[in-house]
């Protein structure tokens, strides 16, 4: 059975028929935006699921990922000086050695270097997400019917929608 392509609102697209009956067809594509690097199938190939399809440029991603990874290890660095800085003013205030004004300031410190440390663990967390989700992978068995797509192309998850990979299942 071939199988057609179902325009959605992302461009770099892979489309499996299964042999199941939950779906007569299964449109797929990047979940980010980037350039094709490598497509990694040929037209009448039969892939498994799980099989990679298509890879984006990964640097990108990678350098986000090392970016994202070093913001956290400073933001760490801050919110432990600054939860240390508490402590002591904290101490000063208990010995009667600093004013209460002082506290406050060190415990808005503290805050903000917590707020910080959690934004750079999010931004870790999605930088970890968008690396996985640059590669396109079968999510079960067909065979490649058509490769529309090709290297260099830009996947832009704004744009018009345009097959990469086309597969058909047994």
């Amino acid at each position: 059975m071939k199988t057609y392509l179902i325009a959605a609102q992302m461009v770099l697209m892979m489309v499996l028929t299964p042999t199941t009956s939950w779906a007569a067809e299964r449109v797929l594509s990047f979940a980010v935006s980037g350039v094709v690097a490598e497509i990694k199938v040929q037209s009448g190939s039969r892939v498994k699921k799980g099989d990679v399809l298509a890879v984006l440029d990964l640097a990108p991603f990678q350098a986000k990922k090392r970016a994202a990874d070093a913001a956290v290890k400073a933001s760490q660095v801050i919110f432990d000086l600054a939860d240390r800085r508490l402590a002591q003013v904290q101490e000063l205030f208990d010995a009667l050695s600093t004013s209460a004004e002082n506290v406050e300031l060190a415990e808005t410190t503290q805050a903000n270097a917590k707020m910080s440390l959690e934004n750079a663990r999010a931004a870790q967390t999605v930088a970890a997400w968008q690396l996985g989700r640059a590669t396109l992978k079968a999510p079960f068995a067909g065979t490649v019917a058509a490769l529309p797509g090709y290297v260099g192309q830009v996947v832009n998850l704004n744009a018009e929608t345009v097959a990469v990979v086309v597969i058909d299942t047994p």
